[in-house]
């Protein structure tokens, strides 16, 4: 007659098991073990495999990626291309931690027996709904994260975006803040940046153009023009800027009350406003010498 089956206590058997009955335990008392012991293991294991995995990423990008984008950055004309740098290494740090937290998260669910299945679907449903929901924000973060990489434009400096021209106080992944020339703070989303001017960077082209009655002899308003940019060029305050020496284009425009002269000087970007500001002024010194315009025309020539 055969012998009834019964349930063994070493189906569920491990290498703690084996050690424990080769050590002489009994079945009961190894299985017991094993399951006491397997699971604070496995947990400890995974443990040390996030934290080893933490460290070598953060070494690799920090050595390798943030070695390349200093190289980079050297090799820019940008001043800050360091501190571009040092921002798309900490980033790319930030993103590969958050990747190791969540792995080793979902692992010891695992682990503690918690079925992956609902969990993984409601996140998915979730992510889904969220990322179907803020496709602006998710582009706006995208699009500044592309700005910092590719460091079209750095803090400090003066940019045109669309019909905001402002310098950049702050550039964050999902919007720059720019200050407008009359003080105002403008907030760009990246995602809207299209197209933009860097009026920091090379070199400008700087067109001043001096309006005059028709009356005015043209002889006297090209000397006038030049006299002013042969001042402009010799004034040790920007003497040492000037890409190109101003030059008189001559006469642009005319009509039966005015007419227009053309000045054009090649600077720094960054210098253009400065240099415009005192070629106008020289100019319109000079007219208002030769008896072109009164001191109040001359003033609003100036401004033109």
């Amino acid at each position: 007659m055969p012998l009834p089956a019964t349930s063994s206590p070493t189906t569920d058997q491990g290498w703690i098991y084996e050690l424990m009955r080769w050590m002489g335990v009994s079945p009961d008392t190894a299985h017991h073990v094993q399951s006491v012991l397997l699971r604070p293991l496995t947990v400890l294991f995974i443990l040390v495999v996030a934290a080893v995995a933490w460290w070598l990423g953060d070494r690799a990008i920090r050595r390798w990626i943030g070695g390349a984008a200093r190289k980079a950055a050297e090799r820019a004309d940008s001043p800050r291309g360091s501190a571009r740098a040092t921002t798309i290494t900490t980033m790319l740090s930030s993103i590969w931690r958050g990747l190791v937290l969540v792995t080793a998260f979902l692992v010891l669910l695992g682990t503690f027996g918690i079925d992956l299945t609902p969990v993984l679907f409601g996140a998915t449903v979730v992510a889904a709904t969220i990322g179907f929901g803020a496709q602006q924000l998710v582009r706006d973060l995208l699009a500044g994260f592309l700005l910092i990489v590719e460091g079209q434009f750095d803090i400090g400096e003066t940019v045109a975006v669309a019909d905001t021209v402002g310098t950049v106080e702050d550039l964050t992944l999902r919007v720059t803040r720019l200050r407008g020339a009359d003080g105002s703070t403008w907030f760009v989303a990246n995602g809207e940046i299209r197209k933009l001017s860097n009026r920091s960077r090379g070199w400008a082209q700087v067109a001043v153009d001096t309006v005059v009655p028709a009356a005015t002899e043209v002889d006297t308003l090209l000397e006038a023009a030049a006299g002013a940019a042969r001042s402009v060029s010799s004034d040790p305050a920007f003497a040492g800027d000037l890409i190109r020496p101003p030059e008189v284009v001559g006469i642009v425009a005319s009509d039966a009350a005015t007419i227009t002269a053309r000045v054009s000087v090649g600077v720094p970007a960054n210098r253009g406003d400065d240099v415009e500001r005192t070629l106008r002024a020289a100019i319109a010194r000079r007219l208002q010498a030769e008896g072109v315009f009164t001191a109040t025309e001359a003033g609003a020539a100036s401004a033109s």
